[in-house]
């Protein structure tokens, strides 16, 4: 049996050791580059019903879907409206201040709300006119909006 001496124990040690700090790096590299492709879960508010019309004094019911993955929970869902218009193309950053809707409901107004999940809410108008409304969600500190419809308070 062949007996080692130092320089070859030394030598042994030193390209295990650059062995380990390579696998090490190659780990880290191949985890950062994961990291940069793993794409956002796709988030959306789809109003799934609502009326077109309705009466005076009579309740309309809204329902609609919170899209996202399973792992995600809202705080507060609702639907915003009011009789003027609020058209624009609302971005994540925009919260509820940022509309035109002077009007909500607290149905879901607090607690913890597991998504993708549907919701509905009873709405009473006692004002003739037209109404518009969107479906928002607050998910962490995203502002969640569907596109705005609108509807037609009639006597």
């Amino acid at each position: 049996m062949a007996k080692i001496n130092g320089s070859q124990t030394l030598l042994y040690i030193i390209v295990g050791f650059v062995i380990f700090i390579t696998l090490i790096f190659f780990n880290y590299f191949k985890v950062q580059k994961n990291l940069a492709d793993t794409k956002s879960s796709p988030r959306s508010l789809d109003l799934v019903s609502y009326p077109e019309k309705i009466k005076l004094d009579s309740t309309g019911t809204f329902i609609w879907t919170v899209n996202t993955s399973p792992d995600l929970a809202t705080s507060y869902t609702s639907i915003y409206w009011g009789y003027e218009s609020s058209p624009s193309a609302l971005q994540k950053t925009d919260s509820p201040s940022a509309v035109n809707y002077p009007y909500t409901q607290i149905d879901y107004g607090s607690g913890v709300f597991q998504l993708p999940n549907t919701f509905d809410v009873n709405i009473k108008f006692g004002k003739i006119g037209r109404v518009w409304f969107r479906g928002y969600a607050k998910i962490n500190d995203d502002h969640l909006w569907s596109e705005e419809k609108f509807l037609d308070v009639e006597e």
